[in-house]
């Protein structure tokens, strides 16, 4: 029961007897809370009731988000947080002043923070605007006492004073830092020991740009599983050799140390092969996911020296207990090591479209948020310089995943390679656990198609991969969105289909597959026309609907078909 002090402080009624109203039992509001995760649904709830205040409140508070904007924004004419401050500035002040932290698990700061006077970094301090943020985070941290996940997404860099904030959190277990992108002098630290942490994010790194230390933080972090490591990509654009792994890794490697990472993310890294030993900085027997873009495997020519160490330095140790690969570049190397091992379930290429070079400035221009694609060069993901080599490397990756990962249920295929009908069959035969499979093809005669699916009764997603400028894209592109949903309504209504969801033409094309719709009783089909239009008109179908690219963003051959950057875990 709410104190009696409080009950005049809550926004909601309370029922004072029968005749006004009564409380559900509170097994049934528990279930249905349960069943809530949008928090203005959350937030409706506690307008319901007193006993429904206290009850959401611990759900509405157990992950907040507040988010800076650089500009001012306007709301019906007038600025956001008008009589009052900005709705960062009074969110912060409900935090500090308020209990509500007592529920948080969850904190992110996100988005520009406007500074002022940043010529005093020049000077040797620190902007009091800056400085003020710091010591508000730092009041509003210290009152969270069940903190498990933070998040510091601003342009300005978290200081000495946020980091003592977390060392006192026993239960944080994933920390997320973005990383400034403007050559600005400021202070930089060594970021404590984190003993509970899990999973740690560092994005938009640049070594010209004061970034903090997390060699000791790895070292400590026992615990640590998941790491994601995004560089700007200015360093590979400009082909400027400024990372060093030693920064980052040497006390790891100085302590002989093997970190028992589970899933590890890399990002345009552009940077020396330290030799084998830094390979024994990550336990390759814990590794289960690997995650490459933009990194290592180009032949571009203005990063191809540095890139050509981690061929020679190729890896010694082959982690034999890898389920998923995700990368945007196919190499004979990748392809040795996956003849090394087996049991992979999960394998994306990535081919989407990035755009070109940009200019090495003197000031680093600005890196990407979460939501913007990493830009690269058009060499990273290009096929091999001809045509022959595309072909014999597509055949050396089908061969090794019917021969050692017949376990595949994921299956990205690159769209350079275009699959006859007899090796697309043959890759059906070889994995029939696929679940979610694309793939490039010539348009494939109805019946062998019928017969490929059929050889996959799991597959539930299938997406055939059209690349710009094919004969494919271009039949795609020639017919309009009714033929294409006549000529699979007639088609997929067959046995053989019955757990396919989702259809996906090219890139963006995509149909939901729904119930199958059963002609009424209508003249029977002249003999000889079994076939013709009018026929098919009359026969059944399957109901489809097209969908947009966000309604399939769960689905991973299409959500992870992509270079852009998300600071959390898939």
């Amino acid at each position: 029961m709410a104190p009696h002090h409080s009950w005049f402080t809550s926004p909601a009624r309370s029922h004072a007897n029968a005749g006004q109203g009564t409380e559900l039992p509170l097994h049934l509001i528990q279930l249905i809370l349960d069943h809530l995760d949008n928090v203005a649904d959350l937030a409706r709830c506690t307008r319901t009731s007193r006993l429904f205040y206290y009850m959401t409140l611990p759900r509405l508070y157990e992950h907040v988000t507040l988010r800076s904007y650089a500009d001012i924004r306007y709301v019906n004419g007038r600025p956001e947080g008008y009589g009052g401050g900005t709705p960062f500035a009074m969110g912060l002040n409900t935090l500090v002043s308020r209990s509500y932290t007592d529920y948080m698990h969850t904190f992110r700061v996100v988005g520009d923070w406007r500074e002022h006077d940043t010529d005093d970094y020049s000077r040797g301090r620190v902007p009091d605007n800056s400085m003020m943020l710091q010591v508000a985070m730092r009041a509003a941290l210290d009152r969270m006492k069940e903190l498990r996940h933070f998040a510091w997404e601003l342009n300005t860099k978290p200081m000495q004073t946020i980091y003592q904030s977390l060392m006192t959190k026993a239960h944080l277990s994933t920390l997320t830092l973005r990383c400034q992108t403007k050559r600005i002098p400021r202070p930089t630290t060594m970021i404590p020991p984190l003993p509970a942490l899990t999973t740690l994010v560092v994005y938009d790194i640049d070594p010209l740009c004061y970034p903090d230390d997390i060699s000791v933080l790895l070292l400590a972090a026992k615990q640590l599983e998941n790491l994601k490591l995004h560089w700007s990509p200015r360093m590979r654009d400009s082909g400027e050799e400024s990372v060093n792994l030693l920064n980052y890794f040497g006390r790891v490697v100085s302590a002989k140390y093997s970190m028992r990472l589970k899933r590890i993310a890399l990002y345009n890294l552009y940077a020396r092969n330290l030799g084998h030993e830094f390979e024994n900085t990550i336990d390759s027997g814990t590794l289960s996911e690997v995650t490459m873009m933009n990194s290592m495997g180009s032949s571009d020519p203005m990063t191809i020296f540095l890139d050509e160490t981690w061929r020679l330095h190729g890896p010694r140790k082959i982690p034999q207990n890898l389920k998923m690969t995700r990368s945007d570049f196919y190499a004979k190397e990748q392809v040795d090591m996956f003849a090394r091992f087996s049991g992979l379930e999960r394998v994306y290429f990535v081919a989407k479209k990035r755009s070109s070079k940009t200019s090495s400035a003197a000031a680093t221009p600005a890196s990407p948020s979460t939501s913007a694609a990493t830009p690269t060069t058009p060499y990273t993901n290009g096929p091999p310089t001809t045509e022959q080599e595309c072909r014999t490397l597509a055949s050396d990756y089908l061969a090794v995943f019917q021969s050692n990962h017949r376990t595949l249920k994921h299956l990205l295929l690159s769209d350079h390679w275009t699959l006859s009908d007899e090796a697309l069959f043959k890759l059906c035969q070889s994995c029939p656990d696929l679940e979610q499979l694309g793939f490039s093809c010539g348009v494939p005669p109805l019946d062998s198609l019928r017969q490929i699916i059929a050889l996959v009764p799991k597959l539930w997603a299938m997406r055939i991969l059209a690349r710009p400028g094919s004969d494919m894209a271009s039949q795609l592109n020639s017919m309009d969105t009714d033929m294409h949903v006549f000529a699979l309504a007639t088609e997929l209504w067959k046995p053989e289909y019955r757990n396919l969801k989702y259809v996906g033409l090219g890139d963006k094309v995509v149909f939901r597959l729904g119930g199958v719709v059963m002609p009424k009783k209508t003249a029977e089909v002249p003999q000889g026309q079994e076939n013709s239009m009018n026929a098919r008109r009359m026969g059944p179908m399957r109901r489809l609907v097209r969908v947009g690219w966000e309604e399939v963003r769960h689905v991973e051959i299409w959500g992870l078909d992509s270079t852009e950057f998300e600071a959390g875990f898939p």
